[in-house]
């Protein structure tokens, strides 16, 4: 039965992967004309609305100390993560930005193990986190800096505040998962999210922004919303759930991966042998973590 649920765990994060990654490559078509604040409130508001048959659309929880945590989770992760993501992406490189988003998979395993007592298991468990870092730093890469990613910039460390706040979002969803189906978590911490986003847009001024979305984008912003966000974070807190924190992250490193697969596929991108290379060290290091 425990191994059953493990494999469960695991591929719900691989499929998680898969959808996110696949988010990289349709989100272009809309944010050429949509505004990125705009767009956000949009996809996790639909998210969340997706996901209320699964989560039977209650908003009811066991514990009244839970409604404080997932307060927290959607504030953290559906709001102001995302938020400083945006705003940073604005004043920084693409590139400098795809390496700083790896921070989410450092940050969340050092405060999984710092403050919630679950860290890899002796150094052969240390020595596979260190290969999926590595393998995600070359993919991201492809060992190429540009001379801006160490300079003091508000872009970057506003990617960074972002990559924190998902941590801590992780971790305290871990805890949360205990008490309550993942699924109730994911539709309310995307409806409320959203909603919190859109109420921020239209104070921005930002209204006719989403009266004028064209209705051909909408055919791409929905399954996008429902597969790409509301799905895969669904799966993730299901893998979160069953196999914990650190192989979760682990395992939803491979996301960028299956980004520049889809991208390659879809775009006609190529894909560099360092990339190759990458993916071979962080499925080692996913392989090695499993077993160990």
């Amino acid at each position: 039965m425990q191994n059953r649920e493990a494999i469960i765990g695991y591929l719900s994060v691989l499929f998680a992967a898969v959808m996110f990654g696949s988010v990289f490559t349709v989100a272009k078509v809309p944010l050429s004309t949509v505004d990125p604040l705009v767009l956000s409130a949009i996809v996790y508001t639909i998210s969340g609305l997706a996901l209320i048959p699964f989560a039977k659309a209650s908003f009811r929880m066991d514990i009244k100390r839970d409604y404080a945590w997932l307060v927290a989770v959607t504030l953290l992760g559906a709001v102001a993560a995302p938020a400083l993501l945006l705003y940073g992406l604005q004043q920084t490189d693409a590139s400098d930005a795809s390496i700083l988003t790896n921070g989410e998979v450092i940050f969340t395993i050092i405060l999984s193990a710092a403050f919630f007592g679950e860290r890899p298991k002796g150094r052969v468990g240390m020595f596979a986190i260190a290969l999926v870092i590595a393998g995600l730093f070359i993919a991201t890469t492809d060992l190429k800096l540009s001379e801006t990613i160490l300079q003091f910039n508000a872009g970057n460390l506003l990617i960074l505040g972002s990559m924190f706040f998902w941590a801590v979002d992780n971790n305290l969803s871990r805890r949360l998962t205990t008490r309550v189906h993942p699924a109730k978590i994911a539709m309310i911490k995307s409806l409320m999210g959203g909603l919190v986003l859109f109420g921020i847009a239209i104070a921005a001024g930002k209204w006719n922004d989403f009266t004028t979305i064209q209705t051909d984008l909408w055919l791409i912003i929905v399954p996008m919303s429902i597969s790409g966000f509301g799905g895969a974070l669904l799966l993730f807190l299901q893998g979160i759930k069953r196999i914990g924190t650190v192989k979760t992250m682990s395992i939803f490193s491979l996301t960028p991966i299956f980004g520049i697969v889809i991208a390659a596929l879809v775009l006609g991108e190529s894909i560099t042998v360092l990339q190759g290379v990458a993916t071979a060290i962080i499925i080692g290091g996913i392989l090695i973590l499993t077993r160990h």
